[in-house]
């Protein structure tokens, strides 16, 4: 969910992540975390809440590799902020 102005000011977000964590947990919690530090990206919100859960399927773990989580954050933010262009009729 994302709270914004019409001249597209984003005032709040309200996000859920979710992370396949393979067969076992591995670094998997540290890659969460790290996506939630990054889920503003360079933007600042002011009013944010962020709620992650690392999934347990039947894959191989998913560790960590290469941005550890901080890629994962910065394209969801990317998402929702294009989301709010479109819907106001700007360019994202």
């Amino acid at each position: 969910k994302v709270g914004y102005t019409a001249d597209g000011k984003i005032v709040a977000v309200d996000v859920r992540l979710y992370s396949n964590g393979g067969m076992s947990l591995d670094l998997s919690r540290p890659v969460l975390e790290r996506a939630i530090f990054h889920i503003e990206n360079s933007y600042s919100v002011p009013n944010l809440r962020v709620v992650g859960r690392v999934c347990r399927t039947n894959l191989p773990s998913n560790t960590a590799f290469r941005g550890f989580g901080g890629p994962q954050g910065l394209v969801a933010c990317e998402v929702y902020v294009d989301h709010v262009a479109r819907e106001l009729g700007m360019n994202p």
